[in-house]
């Protein structure tokens, strides 16, 4: 039978950006990337986006992967998951960003959207390749709207309490991560037990080098 992966990206981003390097996980798949818009209006209810309950695997980045977790309950029974720099709290103390700056810069974006992609930009500006630079070319053509959706759900929004019976989960994160940092995401084994957390040294936040 075909496998079917679903891809979920972070905040801002499309993983088919990098589609000719990310389907050679699995060649003879079938790959669905869904853009960051797509999936804004599911993000309390994302098994409910259409395709998601009928992958095989899904992958998911940044908040894409936050979002899976926050709606665990409604995992299909022998999904595989793969979790991308997950995070219990984007606000964390082991972050950038505090509960009230990211709401401010949420709200600064539907007017000046610019001065809030360059916020987000500066930490990973210097991280190695040119993935940052896909990201912010397209992050710029997608809804200042949309934007401040997703940055206020990651400001008030976080795991706060075990989520049991996660089995076929992999975490995997990036050593030299600069937007989140090993710290958040390493703040999630006491939440997920039994998931298996592996660190890839030479990577940063880019789902071509976390995967390979």
């Amino acid at each position: 039978m075909l496998e079917k992966w679903f891809w979920l990206p972070d905040f801002a981003s499309d993983m088919g950006i990098w589609e000719d390097d990310l389907e050679g996980i699995d060649p003879g798949a079938d790959h669905s990337f869904v853009s960051y818009e797509s999936m804004v209006p599911y993000m309390d209810h994302l098994f409910d986006m259409p395709g998601i309950a009928e992958a095989s695997v899904v992958v998911g980045w940044g908040l894409g992967a936050f979002l899976m977790l926050k709606n665990a309950e409604k995992r299909p029974k022998g999904q595989m998951w793969k979790l991308l720099s997950p995070y219990a709290d984007y606000c964390s103390e082991q972050g950038n960003w505090t509960p009230e700056n990211l709401s401010f810069i949420a709200h600064q974006t539907v007017t000046a959207v610019e001065a809030t992609l360059n916020a987000l930009y500066e930490p990973i500006e210097n991280e190695f390749g040119d993935w940052q630079d896909d990201w912010l070319k397209k992050a710029r053509s997608m809804s200042p709207e949309l934007m401040f959706q997703g940055l206020e759900y990651m400001a008030r929004n976080r795991i706060e309490t075990p989520i049991a019976g996660l089995d076929n989960v992999q975490v995997l994160y990036g050593k030299l991560d600069q937007a989140i940092s090993p710290a958040m995401t390493l703040e999630l084994k006491d939440m997920l037990p039994g998931v298996e957390f592996k660190e890839r040294p030479k990577a940063g936040h880019w789902p071509p080098m976390l995967l390979f």
